[in-house]
């Protein structure tokens, strides 16, 4: 049996699924500010409908939007220390076009001079004294620095700088959170220093909730492993999470993406996610979310970590909405005072639902709604509404889909009821599955393990194929050693990137490989 969770930013959603994927049970709790409450209360709600007893669950899920929620409402940040290694001190400054209520987490910024070049040669007289780094660490005290970020402009090539820094610090403060970049993200300097310092600003947001959780899972008497899913929509434990937060940051909507793929039963498909505060639209090839390669962006700072490729749209449906000079504004969301304040529920507040079931009346459907309130708002006016989110919807979906793929729309989401029939006509395959609801929580259930690399590789004495052979032996080796079936370990992923502009071959590879997660 599996336990899937799904912490979002209203509701958690909890689950119970047989091994053979047949869903027994479902709960929603509002989620709390601790997050841990409402997994407890849904936990032990779903466990009890479903008549499980703890010991017959082999695995519990859990995906959280809990370090994503952190951009918006920044919650116990760290306070951030910066080293970097260059040549010579780096006149960009970092953090260029964050924004203040982030970047203000950056207390301090350390310069060391590298000790390698870009050959590998390294230099003995350039390697940082110890008095040097016993001086930073002094001052990171003084400062009360909580987290420490090291970036290495030579480290997608060679990380063993970064480690020696690393081991330098931890030599003098043992107990203090330290990022490496070369463990965070490849090339790219600026948006690989950018994915760092998210990493290590993020540092204390998820620990204090994984410590929980692994309390909670014992108190509920849950002995089985505990999984935490990540960008990728691959798994990882808890320890993970806990050293690296920013993978996590676009969990909830990959298994949102999964699961519209298990419920519809489509390996090919846009996903369109309707949620409380945002609308999400990516898309599923061979059964698994596609993932944003290069440069990315989160919340508008750009890094080059994978993350889905999606599109999010900044409005959901507890979103407001008001019309100046007739023109339509969706503004800032109630989406967890919905129910009291919603004109469908007897409020005074016009959102996004309004706007729909004013329209369509029966396109959701609520005990504790009443119409009455409806009559106040303009059908003309809801109408632009609807007219505005569906025309942006399909704008969306037109650049994630080629004009020959043609493929079938999936609507997921405890919103996406007020889509169906709304976004195509006849000619336009859209699927609206049951289940639709728990999306989230079921595609945590099915996420599989992952190994990757990226690293840049100088081809000496081996040959491409013999270091994609090598690599890809390491990747299967980890995947066993977390518990993958070894009969389904497969390589889904190869990408080669020539540095034509350095001397010799030199060639950056990135693998993936994927596992099922074996049980019993």
């Amino acid at each position: 049996m599996k336990l899937g969770i799904d912490v979002g930013g209203t509701h958690t959603d909890a689950v119970i699924l047989r091994n053979d994927g047949k869903l027994l049970s479902w709960k929603k709790q509002l989620t709390s500010s601790d997050i841990i409450s409402s997994i407890e209360l849904a936990a032990k709600e779903v466990l009890s409908e479903a008549g499980i007893a703890p010991h017959q669950i082999d695995g519990v899920f859990v995906g959280t939007t809990h370090v994503q929620n952190a951009l918006y409402q920044p919650v116990n940040l760290s306070k951030t220390a910066l080293v970097r290694i260059t040549k010579k001190p780096s006149l960009v400054e970092p953090a260029v076009l964050w924004p203040n209520h982030i970047k203000k987490y950056i207390e301090k910024v350390y310069h060391l001079k590298s000790f390698y070049d870009y050959t590998g040669t390294m230099s003995e007289t350039t390697t940082p004294s110890h008095d040097e780094i016993k001086q930073i660490c002094i001052d990171i005290e003084k400062n009360k620095i909580e987290s420490i970020c090291i970036v290495g402009v030579y480290s997608p090539l060679y990380e063993a700088e970064e480690i020696y820094i690393w081991e330098s610090i931890k030599s003098y403060l043992p107990e203090i959170s330290i990022t490496m970049s070369h463990e965070i993200a490849s090339i790219g300097f600026i948006e690989r220093e950018n994915a760092t310092l998210l990493n290590a600003i993020f540092s204390k947001v998820i620990r204090q909730a994984m410590i929980d959780l692994s309390v909670l899972c014992k108190k509920l008497l849950l002995n089985c492993p505990c999984w935490i899913t990540q960008n990728d929509g691959s798994l990882m434990e808890i320890q993970e999470a806990i050293d690296y937060p920013i993978f996590t940051i676009g969990s909830g909507v990959t298994n949102s993406f999964r699961g519209a793929s298990i419920l519809s039963g489509l390996k090919e498909c846009i996903v369109v996610d309707f949620g409380g505060s945002t609308i999400d639209i990516g898309k599923i090839l061979n059964g698994q979310p596609e993932a944003s390669l290069g440069s990315t962006s989160i919340f508008s700072i750009d890094v080059n970590m994978q993350v889905p490729k999606m599109y999010s749209l900044p409005y959901g449906g507890g979103s407001l909405i008001s019309v100046k000079k007739e023109s339509v504004q969706i503004n800032e969301t109630i989406v967890s005072n919905l129910e009291q304040q919603g004109i469908s529920w007897g409020g005074n507040t016009w959102t996004l639902t309004d706007s729909f079931l004013k329209v369509y009346p029966g396109s959701f459907s609520d005990e504790k709604m009443t119409s009455k309130g409806l009559s106040k708002l303009s059908t003309e006016a809801c109408q632009k509404v609807i007219n505005k989110v569906t025309g942006e919807i399909k704008e969306k979906i037109n650049r994630l889909e080629l004009k020959s793929e043609g493929f079938p729309v999936v609507l997921v989401g405890g919103g996406s009821s007020l889509l169906v029939d709304r976004l195509f006509g006849k000619y336009k395959k859209v699927y609206h599955p049951a289940g639709h609801h728990i999306s989230n929580a079921i595609g945590a259930c099915f996420a599989p393990l992952s190994a990757k690399t990226d690293k840049v590789f100088w081809l000496n004495d081996r040959t491409k194929q013999e270091i994609i052979e090598d690599e890809t032996k390491i990747l299967f080796q980890q995947l066993l050693d977390k518990g993958a079936k070894s009969e389904s370990i497969e390589l889904v992923s190869i990408e080669e990137f020539p540095f034509d502009y350095l001397k010799g071959e030199v060639l950056r590879i990135r693998l993936k490989a994927l596992g099922d997660l074996e049980f019993g």
